[in-house]
């Protein structure tokens, strides 16, 4: 679809920037299942008004496009030397390239399944917790979102806080752990039991100290004190002091999310009820005697909602744009009489460090009413972006559509499948 909207420009004379402008989401519009965009944070013009200015695309989108002049050079011996240097300013085979791609994404299982998770928290008498959710923690830093979530709303230290192995014969069976859903869903059930715990608290405090409804607790460095006045408690004393009434310290949070519903055989309804934007910036450098792509950087602009574990959100950037890069330019899955042939990493060329150039996250921050503090999702954004605006950054650079992945060498050169009509011809190119 990013590769079609790029397309689209070109024929009406307008930069990809000018044609997402005109066609793009706000406030009001319609998805493409009828679904009226009527929450107050559609921020995909903020986030694609960030990217560009961050990358300066329609300046560098423009004088690629002049510069390249749709590569009639001939290649020499000289150019042979410099492709050494797949950097060199004088290397005249060297095509830089700018594209970029935008997406909204809905968040977690929407109108596809039963949205709903539990969580359990649990403090003990010294001030130290348990948590337990019941979503599986496969490596994207759940754990540390969700016992960030907890100390804040007790305002204790996160390493006061023990998280649990999921098991769901502790802890109500969640959903899977998919869709990018569990900072959404989980982590609102995280907040929710860490809220009943607190509010427990705070009645006893209000009883001990004799203080009206409308004065206010703070909880904040692994104490309680109250809003302009001098009583204040440790959060060890006060467990104790629970302990002793006879209140229950553990809680179980529950969180549904709104009912959605679409009709499955026209397509059409509110799919989901909250979606994310983003944007991402390709800068590539394409040699033209070897088809090689080098990624110089990617500028990864996301609306995740809040933010709540700043080093797993830029994780998660790093990750998935890594990931899309891999899906975009060097992982190929091929097969021969119905049998796969690359049957191990050693056959299946995936991207390490090295591989990709600069990334550079940004968030532009919603305010929405879903998730823990308008916290919404960020995983599979962060991914599904990459392939579509190195594509794009490829066609500025070589004056070429591909409509194939991944990009790579073989592709470049020798353009297998390069324009779909050449295969109704019955064309062999």
């Amino acid at each position: 679809q990013e590769s079609i909207m790029d397309e689209i420009a070109l024929k009406l004379g307008k930069s990809p920037l000018e044609i997402r402008r005109i066609n793009i989401l706000h406030t009001g519009s319609l998805t493409a299942t009828g679904h009226k965009l009527e929450h107050h944070d559609v921020n995909l013009t903020r986030v694609l008004n960030t990217a560009a200015g961050k990358t300066a695309f329609a300046k560098s989108w423009k004088y690629n496009l002049r510069k390249n002049d749709h590569y009639s050079h001939t290649i020499t011996d000289e150019d042979y030397i410099l492709s050494e240097d797949k950097f060199s300013g004088h290397a005249n085979h060297m095509r830089k390239g700018i594209g970029l791609a935008v997406s909204l994404r809905g968040c977690s299982l929407g109108a596809e399944g039963i949205d709903a998770a539990a969580a359990y928290f649990s403090l003990q008498n010294d001030g130290s917790a348990y948590l337990l959710s019941g979503l599986a923690e496969n490596g994207q830093g759940m754990r540390t979102t969700y016992t960030i979530i907890a100390a804040e709303i007790l305002g204790i230290d996160t390493e006061n806080i023990n998280y649990l192995d999921m098991d769901t014969g502790y802890i109500a069976d969640s959903g899977p752990t998919v869709a990018s859903r569990a900072t959404l869903m989980g982590g609102s059930a995280v907040k929710d039991a860490a809220e009943i715990v607190r509010k427990r608290l705070e009645n006893v405090l209000r009883i001990k100290w004799n203080l009206s409804g409308k004065q206010k607790l703070i909880f904040r460095k692994n104490a309680v004190s109250v809003a302009g006045n001098a009583h204040r408690i440790s959060m060890p004393d006060l467990c104790r002091l629970a302990y002793q009434n006879g209140v229950d310290m553990a809680a179980i949070g529950w969180y549904s999310g709104p009912k959605v519903e679409w009709d499955e055989k026209s397509g059409q309804g509110p799919a989901y009820f909250t979606y994310v934007y983003g944007c991402q910036v390709a800068e590539v450098c394409v040699n033209m005697i070897t088809g090689e792509v080098y990624v110089d950087r990617i500028t990864a602009v996301h609306d995740p909602g809040k933010v709540i574990n700043l080093f797993g959100a830029q994780g998660q950037v790093y990750g998935g744009v890594t990931q899309g890069a891999g899906y975009g330019l060097w992982e190929e899955i091929s097969n021969n009489e119905g049998f796969i042939r690359e049957l191990n990493f050693d056959q299946l060329l995936i991207p390490t460090s090295k591989d990709i150039g600069e990334i550079v996250p940004i968030f532009v921050e919603g305010k929405d009413s879903h998730g823990p503090w308008g916290a919404k999702s960020l995983g599979e954004p962060t991914l599904e972006l990459t392939a579509a605006a190195i594509g794009n950054a490829i066609r500025n650079a070589t004056g070429k559509r591909f409509f194939n992945l991944p990009l790579n060498l073989e592709e470049i050169i020798l353009g297998r499948k390069l324009y779909p009509q050449d295969n109704i011809r019955g064309s062999s190119k």
